[in-house]
């Protein structure tokens, strides 16, 4: 006890102390088309590594509570950010469909018009990969003042192997990767050892114009939210010991199942 940095208290945990480092490196990589001939196309792809020695207050993963193992060691706890996202691809479109009154190719007749003219589509991508997790023993046992205790790490958690969504959620790492450290020692396990479920997420929108006089114009639009109804899943469980370690059960914060909203707008 006497040997502890505040002997004459039996527990003390250092918050938000200014003792953090970072570092950031990435490739970012931009392909713009300005809109002409009815087309609009942007396209951004981000490789990046983001290292840091501290657990952010508001991260996108990783273990909540696994802020340092040991007050003196910083070095223990250099590894990727909880906002580490190696890869990073988005993209965004409008296309104004060539055929219709006042476009490339005019109708013959205002019932074509009315049919087949004035359609356009647009489309929002986002493809990522997922935030790292980290793994800390239910019980911590260093007897260090610190957050949290890290389990050794015998092999690579991940799981490579092509299978199910139901085998992946119930046992989404290799959870006998993981061997409790003991009393009063250090486990080698990383702050982060491995990356969630990645995420995509695609938004499209379909809508047709009427010019009914030159002042007033008629819209109908159709919007669709997570257009392919694709279920973007959170961080797996991650606190071993417990009986849902390695499981998930939740869905990434904001993901919804796909939404479709219709509109009818009048323009002048």
């Amino acid at each position: 006890q006497r040997d502890r940095p505040y002997p004459q208290f039996n527990e003390v945990m250092s918050l938000a102390r200014a003792w953090g480092n970072s570092s950031y490196h990435a490739l970012n990589i931009k392909l713009e088309k300005r809109y002409s001939h009815g087309l609009n196309l942007l396209m951004n792809y981000t490789w990046s590594k983001f290292l840091d020695d501290v657990e952010g207050l508001n991260e996108l993963a990783g273990e909540e509570g696994n802020g340092y193992t040991h007050i003196e060691r910083r070095g223990l706890d250099k590894s990727f950010s909880g906002n580490h996202i190696p890869h990073r691809y988005v993209v965004s479109s409008v296309y104004d469909v060539p055929y219709g009154k006042g476009r490339r190719w005019a109708p013959p007749s205002r019932l074509l018009d009315s049919i087949l003219g004035g359609w356009g589509v647009g489309v929002i991508g986002e493809l990522r990969a997922g935030a790292p997790y980290g793994v800390i023993e239910q019980t911590n046992r260093t007897n260090t003042f610190s957050h949290g205790q890290r389990p050794n790490l015998l092999r690579d958690p991940a799981i490579r192997d092509s299978r199910s969504t139901t085998d992946m959620l119930s046992r989404y790492f290799d959870t006998a990767a993981f061997q409790t450290a003991g009393v009063g020692n250090f486990g080698n396990a990383a702050r982060n050892v491995g990356l969630g479920p990645g995420y995509i997420g695609i938004d499209m929108t379909v809508h047709k114009n009427w010019h009914l006089t030159e002042r007033y114009t008629l819209q109908l639009r159709g919007d669709f939210f997570n257009m392919p109804n694709r279920a973007n899943f959170g961080s797996p469980a991650t606190l071993f010991g417990r009986g849902d370690f390695g499981r998930i059960a939740s869905l990434s914060p904001g993901a919804t199942a796909r939404e479709i909203q219709l509109s009818l707008r009048l323009e002048f």
